[in-house]
């Protein structure tokens, strides 16, 4: 009996241990946090759009109208959907924002609102309907959630937006998108769908019996990780799980209490903490997942281990003090209500929270990825030209060409996985200038 005490009492030493040097490691790739967008001098639920004539400027300046998402390209570049002013903005890494979907209609002849559809075309001169998520992928495509349209659109990087799903039972909140493009996940109110290219318009049921779906994220398993605010709970669904309900044993953290405001202790197994109104969810390549609360105000890393680490205390009472602030953060006056949390390619950690409309990040300040090692460039007539590199599995790379190497003149060519030690991508395009290539590896994304 006392051996068998002893040999349990050691597990759980090991287990505490490895929970704790994960949770180090958190610690130190994040030290500070910092404002990135919004002015924050309005109420989103007064005016369905609070834009104030900021196009190209100050993103610090900007008002925004009760953003929803905030997640960020392969460039730094961060794109928000900001729902009440029916848009989509971009944050450029000189600190300018910019429209990039949607037409600020209410600067234009007196209109009162942006929100309606007018079907696909130039981004820009598009309309939207409460957008909740822009889905980035790294090259800078992006898909939006455009609920109150109920449908799911892309735009591509040269600012064309096409309808890619089209489901009379609406889209609620959750979207994610796999690298290829190939399988798309989104939810409705109470059902997880999953969209591949044979779906046609709508995607088929994975799961149902949630009470108001959140956000969603993907691990290396290929589970998915659906938020339900109402229940305050995050719900581990396998892929093939077959359109039932789900039930409390695929509960990964939060009490599953309606309305549980109840915190927790940092460093307690996360189906024990109050997660008040849960939302946000989005995996960190260290293999764990941050999750943001909405009515608790909080941000939370949990570890591999199942284990809830407290990385953010805000509140719900719109206060927002403390800027640049450290990290772990545990002042309560941070931030108020956050609705999403991204883990950008380079590990940056993006925030957008509050009816007022703010962006915060979270700068990781662990080294960046070694690029990868070219292996070979082989030009055949007729063929184009075949470059390949060295590959590591698990990883994706962005190829990219310009003609020119000025700044603004580099175009995505593939996006695509390791394969085996060695990738390769033949350029086929004839009649072109002298051509450049680049490489970009994108380790920091689980998908």
């Amino acid at each position: 009996m006392m051996r068998s005490l002893s040999v349990s009492a050691v597990l759980l030493c090991l287990r505490l241990a490895a929970g704790a040097t994960e949770w180090d490691d958190i610690k130190a790739q994040y030290t500070t946090g910092t404002l990135l967008a919004g002015l924050g001098a309005a109420n989103g639920d007064l005016n369905p759009n609070e834009w104030n004539n900021a196009e190209g400027l100050a993103a610090v300046n900007a008002e925004l109208s009760e953003p929803h998402s905030a997640m960020a390209d392969v460039f730094g570049r961060v794109y928000v959907a900001d729902k009440n002013a029916h848009a989509i903005r971009r944050i450029d890494t000189d600190g300018t924002i910019h429209t990039v979907a949607g037409m600020n209609l209410n600067e234009l002849q007196g209109a009162t609102t942006n929100a309606g559809y007018n079907g696909d075309g130039p981004a820009r001169q598009r309309l939207l309907d409460g957008p909740q998520h822009a889905y980035v992928m790294p090259d800078g495509t992006f898909y939006i959630l455009d609920s109150g349209n109920h449908r799911i659109r892309r735009v591509d990087t040269n600012g064309m937006m096409t309808t890619i799903i089209n489901d009379s039972a609406g889209v609620n909140r959750g979207l994610w998108v796999q690298r290829d493009a190939q399988v798309i996940y989104y939810c409705t109110n109470t059902q997880l769908k999953r969209w591949t290219p044979a779906s046609g318009t709508q995607g088929t049921r994975i799961a149902g019996g949630f009470e108001e779906t959140g956000n969603i994220d993907v691990d290396h398993a290929g589970n998915i990780y659906v938020t339900d605010r109402e229940k305050s709970a995050v719900y581990r669904v396998p892929p093939n799980y077959g359109g039932i309900a789900v039930n409390p044993s695929m509960i990964v953290a939060g009490t599953a209490t309606d309305k549980d405001s109840g915190r927790g202790d940092s460093g307690d197994p996360a189906t024990t903490v109050g997660l008040f109104e849960v939302r946000g969810v989005a995996f960190h390549p260290r293999g764990g997942y941050f999750v943001a609360t909405h009515g608790g105000g909080d941000v939370w890393y949990v570890d591999t281990a199942g284990e809830a680490r407290l990385f953010v205390q805000g509140n719900n009472a719109n206060a927002h003090t403390s800027n640049p602030f450290e990290i772990p953060a545990n002042d309560g006056n941070v931030m108020s209500e956050p609705r999403s949390v991204s883990v950008a390619p380079n590990g940056d950690v993006i925030i957008a929270s509050n009816d007022a409309g703010f962006i915060r990040i979270i700068r990781s300040v662990s080294p960046r990825p070694a690029p990868p090692k070219w292996d070979s460039l082989t030009f055949s007539p007729g063929a184009g030209m075949r470059l390949r590199w060295q590959s590591t599995s698990g990883e994706w790379y962005l190829l990219e060409q310009s003609t020119s190497l000025l700044p603004d003149s580099w175009s995505s060519l593939s996006l695509q996985p390791a394969a085996g030690t060695l990738s390769e991508f033949t350029d086929t395009a004839t009649g072109m200038p002298r051509r450049f290539y680049r490489l970009h590896s994108l380790r920091a994304w689980p998908n």
